[in-house]
């Protein structure tokens, strides 16, 4: 992709972002201080300096997003807003199971996951703070459930459910976009992205506990540059989970444990 299509891009998702500011008075801006929300916002922001930006935190975030988060909210003087959901990750994971891996016959731990933390905290803060207009940095290239709604619903929507208007002004993008705006605009980045993961791992902000990445070296990604995190992670049942998954074999968490010291990369894929 040339300087020309890009800059195409950039001014086709600002117009955009200009046109419907102007049909709205209450926007905000969804902003989980990933790559992609930084655009969104960066691009709203310079519109409307104001405008309200809702960060949900699921409590279960990297540590080098509440620090980014700290870091540009002040900078940029943001108008803030954040939420936290009413259950934990662990209280999910405790009546629930992890994602990919149920319990109490539970089909897709996943869904109820998503739900309590980021779906029930994001819909009561729209419908208190009653915003009409609501920004995401989505791309359709990020998952197949993505590329459907961009095909269904396109890029500027009313949301029945939501009962509010949806806009994802950089929803045709590429991480390649993505990457270029930023060096074009020299907008800050989380350092998350300046770690190196495993082959095949998508590295993307949100939940460091989640599981369902695993197979493409979530585990390992934890292992090399969070170790504290890693081994919580294992600790609370997932080490046990692992080697029955895999080994089927219920280990103690003594020898969990054990194993955690002497051959680490055993949990590293599922």
């Amino acid at each position: 992709m040339n300087q020309i299509n890009i800059h195409s891009k950039i001014n086709s998702a600002r117009d955009l972002v200009e046109k419907v500011l102007a049909k709205h008075e209450k926007p905000v801006v969804a902003c989980s201080f990933g790559k992609n929300s930084m655009v969104v916002l960066h691009m709203v922001w310079q519109f409307k300096p104001d405008v309200h930006v809702l960060f949900n935190d699921t409590l279960m975030e990297y540590p080098d997003t509440y620090k980014f988060k700290r870091e540009v909210t002040q900078k940029w003087q943001l108008n803030i807003i954040e939420t936290k959901p009413n259950k934990t990750f662990w209280w999910i994971v405790e009546n629930y199971g992890f994602p990919l891996f149920s319990r109490k016959g539970h089909a897709d731990p996943s869904k109820n996951c998503c739900r309590y933390l980021k779906e029930y905290p994001i819909d009561r803060v729209l419908r208190k703070h009653k915003f009409d207009l609501y920004f995401t940095g989505l791309s359709r290239h990020e998952s197949r459930l993505r590329e459907f709604s961009a095909k269904k619903y396109g890029n500027y929507f009313y949301s029945k459910r939501s009962k509010h208007w949806k806009c994802h002004p950089i929803q045709d993008w590429t991480n390649e976009d993505i990457w270029k705006y930023h060096k074009i605009y020299d907008i800050p980045h989380n350092t998350l992205y300046d770690k190196t993961p495993p082959n095949g791992f998508d590295l993307r902000t949100g939940c460091w506990c989640c599981t369902i990445p695993i197979r493409y070296g979530k585990i390992e990604f934890l292992r090399m540059n969070y170790p504290h995190l890693w081994k919580l992670l294992l600790s609370k049942v997932l080490g046990k989970v692992l080697l029955q998954q895999k080994l089927g074999i219920n280990a103690p968490q003594t020898q969990i444990e054990h194993l955690m010291q002497i051959k680490p990369c055993l949990f590293d894929k599922y």
